[in-house]
């Protein structure tokens, strides 16, 4: 019985020597494996907006390929999850520009999908309801195409935003103002009366006190309704050398204000289209936004410039045969962002990747954004390091005319008749 125990307790021990040779041979991996990786995507595909949802759409689309190793510049995101052995793939819900089906789309993505994150959701809206839906169920939400600056003011722990707000483009708007302008420290607003068209009208107030300016006018329409009556009211109250700040928190209601200006006859020396509106302002006619000045967070032209952003433009057009647009670009950062920190986290663990996040500092050469690049406020989670351009519409095309380190054209003030 005795030689027995010690023949085990010999054949234990060299069980034992060689796993440890074994061990010592093979070195551990330290490289957590994740496998597949579910990323939902929440964009307006059916509804007023459904046509930025498609773009928004591709962009993600986009992203996720270059993320699951089609050949691309190096981006952030790009490389993470390979090195785990992830594959990324995208679950889309429909959000119906409906705020209430949204945040259902959004419970079933998390609860049903079982995704690791969250991206979207276009409307100001539907991104507040979603996300305060996302928010009880501690999950990651990375907005890229919502501008409204309320969004990263209301204190969750759980919401990102990559792009820049409505302040923002406010800011580089009446920035430029200030070279254009001259003596004239008048401004005039005319604005949708809705909830959003009103707080964006509040906040240009607020802009022109900060940049010495005065509200000589500020009236509101109807949205969906003729503006033509209201811009006669600015009109008459406004010095004709008082440059307007079109507010549009739809894009029908923007294509209807640019051309109620002109069929109008009024020329002021400058248009600043502002809202959320204005966003696809490619389905504006020249002739009608001809001389407008626009604040975007993409700019073609720029991105046609650099060694990153053009490549992605031209996989982005070739594929789908249109132009990127600026809801595209957005929503394709926000894939990027998220795959980037669930990368860096090595997990899908929700506080793990919201910790990444927050410790995010990706260099601008490593994203398509003409930004510095991107880094979260530890309290708000607004990208600290987003930008917006300016552009103005000349004979057909926007170019970019601040700031000036971006400047691709000389600005035209007073803006050029339209038609000419």
């Amino acid at each position: 019985m005795s030689r027995m125990r010690l023949l085990s307790r010999a054949a234990l021990a060299a069980v034992l020597l060689s796993a440890a040779a074994c061990t010592a041979s093979e070195p551990p991996s330290e490289t957590p494996r994740i496998g597949e990786v579910r990323i939902g995507v929440l964009a307006p595909r059916t509804g007023p907006s459904r046509a930025a949802g498609t773009e928004a759409q591709r962009g993600a689309e986009l992203a996720a390929d270059l993320v699951n190793g089609e050949q691309g510049p190096a981006l952030a995101g790009t490389g993470g999850l390979a090195r785990l052995g992830g594959h990324l793939s995208l679950v889309g819900a429909d959000t119906r520009s409906k705020p209430d089906h949204a945040a259902a789309e959004a419970v079933r993505l998390v609860s049903a999908e079982h995704v690791a994150g969250l991206v979207g959701a276009y409307d100001a809206d539907v991104t507040e309801v979603a996300s305060q839906r996302t928010e009880r169920l501690r999950v990651p939400f990375v907005n890229g195409d919502s501008t409204a600056n309320f969004l990263t003011e209301r204190g969750l722990d759980w919401f990102f935003r990559t792009g820049p707000t409505d302040r923002m483009f406010g800011e580089a708007f009446f920035s430029a103002l200030g070279q254009l302008a001259g003596d004239t420290r008048q401004i005039a607003v005319l604005y949708s009366k809705d909830q959003q068209g009103s707080v964006i009208a509040k906040l240009t107030g607020e802009l022109a006190s900060e940049g010495g300016f005065q509200s000589a006018a500020k009236v509101a329409y109807q949205p969906g309704g003729d503006p033509v009556p209201a811009i006669q009211e600015l009109r008459s109250k406004a010095p004709d050398q008082t440059p307007v700040f079109a507010v549009a928190s739809t894009s029908a209601d923007a294509t209807a204000v640019v051309k109620a200006i002109r069929q109008t006859g009024y020329t002021p020396p400058g248009i600043f289209a502002f809202g959320p509106g204005f966003l696809e302002t490619g389905a504006l006619a020249p002739t009608d936004a001809e001389g407008l000045f626009a604040g975007t967070a993409w700019s073609r032209e720029v991105a046609g410039r650099s060694p990153v952003a053009k490549p992605v433009m031209e996989m982005y057009e070739d594929r789908f045969g249109v132009p990127m647009s600026e809801v595209a670009a957005g929503s394709f950062t926000a894939v990027l962002v998220l795959a980037e920190a669930i990368g860096r986290a090595g997990s899908t663990d929700p506080q793990r990747v919201r910790s990444a996040l927050l410790n995010l500092d990706i260099p601008g050469r490593e994203m398509i954004m003409p930004w510095s690049g991107v880094r979260f406020d530890n309290t708000s989670h607004q990208n600290t390091a987003a930008a917006g351009v300016v552009e103005q519409r000349v004979k057909g095309l926007f170019r970019v005319v601040f700031p000036g380190e971006l400047q691709q054209a000389e600005p035209q003030w007073p803006r050029p008749s339209p038609g000419v």
